[in-house]
């Protein structure tokens, strides 16, 4: 407003000073001076020009007493007999401090006059504002402040606002109330039915005869039912500490431990294997079977082991091997037990030696004496080889009355020095009481001897060549021994 004004002033001065223009003009030709006075005096006496002057081309023909070059703007006169010529100036001085003041004025008069407008305006629409959207929304919030969250509570929508903003943010808050309770009750089910899960687990997990351990991927025990805590506390072991360190400082093979949980958690398959480990409380021997199954959640992997103890199981396998294995009346390897050994010295190529034993005029000491005294003679017998041969070494029951001595060694000289060992022991008497009665039992042995791997690369072979060997001693002297020979 200010800015217009101020043109609108300045506007005037170039419009009194076009007024004037004609009569200056005459007076500016005529170099009358009075009338140049009079033109100059009669701009002066606007308020809006402080000073003029008026000159033609040679002269100053008038100027006002307060007139300074400084701010004047300049009005050219035309000729008025001869066009496209000017014959003079008019130089105007605008009282700008008038012109300020009174466009200052103006402006602040118009502000006033809006300010009259404007404000009840504005109180109008801050007061209808109040009682159509305020009030109304804060009633909203309050009444959306006291629900509870996931109830059936709902908010009152006001039936003068039913068809407008406020009503249809109400309606809408009602609808969000309602899938809020919706979903509330849901996740409501849900959790009880988690919960029942949860319970459901815990008691199968804890409560499982199965001894399980649950335990992160890089070691970190999370869960240990009590069929673990039990187990691992009866062998001194801390369920707590990481796994399978824990169980590794106990096991007599804790590298293979270690191989084997590092390959189950590196191929993410389920692993079974079986060790054996020390119990620290009885340093006895405790074997378990365990089983790693891997699984994944949330995008952590985590292994399940199953922990069993097979101590029993170990124990009565080993004393059925050991009974599969041994001849029941001399206590000795028998024949299946004797080829298993010879065949681990074949597979790992150890050279040895090969004694079979048949015992001579052992036939007529059970058709005598009868088979009782033929029992204790294999018995005797048996003791003697046992003492004989080092426990480095074989000896065993191959069958009847035939023994095999193998010793790993293939030098004819120490060979031979056990055959007549053998002999030795088998020639010494044996004292047998019957009814009473001390008799004297004797007996004699034909030994052929092969030898590993000279005279044949397996193990049928090697019996074959040390059976033809035995077999030529009994057709012969018996009572001695011999080495194969093609």
């Amino acid at each position: 407003m200010f800015d217009t004004e101020l043109k609108r002033l300045e506007s005037t001065v170039r419009q009194i000073s076009q007024t004037v223009s004609s009569t200056a003009s005459i007076a500016a030709y005529l170099e009358d001076k009075d009338l140049a006075n009079e033109v100059v005096n009669g701009l002066v006496s606007n308020d809006i020009i402080l000073s003029a002057a008026l000159t033609n081309k040679q002269t100053v023909l008038a100027k006002s007493i307060l007139y300074k070059d400084q701010g004047a703007l300049p009005f050219y006169l035309p000729n008025p007999f001869i066009l496209q010529e000017n014959i003079g100036i008019i130089y105007v001085v605008p009282n700008t401090l008038y012109i300020e003041q009174n466009a200052r004025d103006s402006a602040f008069s118009s502000v006033q006059t809006l300010l009259v407008v404007v404000l009840p305006m504005l109180l109008l629409f801050a007061v209808l504002a109040l009682f159509l959207i305020s009030r109304p929304l804060g009633h909203l919030s309050k009444q959306l402040a006291s629900v509870l969250p996931g109830s059936a509570q709902r908010i009152y929508v006001d039936p003068l606002n039913d068809q407008n903003e406020i009503g249809k943010i109400g309606k809408d808050i009602n609808v969000m109330l309602a899938n809020t309770e919706t979903l509330f009750e849901q996740e409501r089910s849900l959790r009880v039915e988690v919960e029942k899960l949860e319970k459901r687990f815990r008691l199968m997990f804890e409560r499982s005869s199965s001894p399980t351990v649950l335990v992160k991927e890089h070691g970190e025990v999370i869960l240990v039912n009590d069929a673990a805590k039990d187990l691992l506390a009866g062998m001194g072991i801390d369920s707590e500490e990481r796994f399978p360190e824990n169980l590794g400082q106990f096991c007599k093979t804790p590298d293979i431990l270690y191989t084997f949980t590092e390959n189950s958690i590196k191929l993410k398959q389920v692993m079974q294997s079986e060790f054996e480990f020390t119990n620290p409380l009885t340093l006895s021997s405790v074997w378990l079977s365990l089983i790693i199954l891997n699984t994944k959640s949330d995008g952590q992997w985590y292994f399940q082991v199953f922990l069993a103890d097979i101590t029993a199981r170990k124990t009565m396998l080993n004393q059925l091997s050991h009974r599969a294995q041994r001849d029941s009346l001399t206590s000795l390897y028998n024949r299946y037990g004797a080829e298993l050994t010879l065949m681990e010295w074949i597979d790992s190529e150890t050279q040895f030696s090969l004694l079979l034993i048949d015992l001579d005029k052992f036939k007529p000491v059970n058709d005598i004496y009868g088979h009782n005294a033929g029992d204790e003679v294999l018995k005797q017998i048996a003791k003697r080889l046992a003492q004989l041969v080092p426990n480095t070494e074989l000896v065993s029951r191959w069958g009847g009355d035939e023994f095999v001595v193998a010793i790993k060694d293939v030098n004819i000289v120490k060979v031979n020095h056990m055959a007549q060992q053998v002999l030795d022991e088998i020639n010494t008497s044996i004292t047998y009481e019957k009814n009473g009665h001390r008799i004297e039992l004797n007996v004699s042995a034909s030994i052929g001897i092969a030898h590993f791997p000279m005279h044949a690369d397996s193990l049928k072979g090697l019996v074959e060549c040390a059976d033809v060997a035995m077999y030529s001693v009994k057709k012969t002297s018996k009572n001695n021994f011999t080495i194969y020979s093609t």
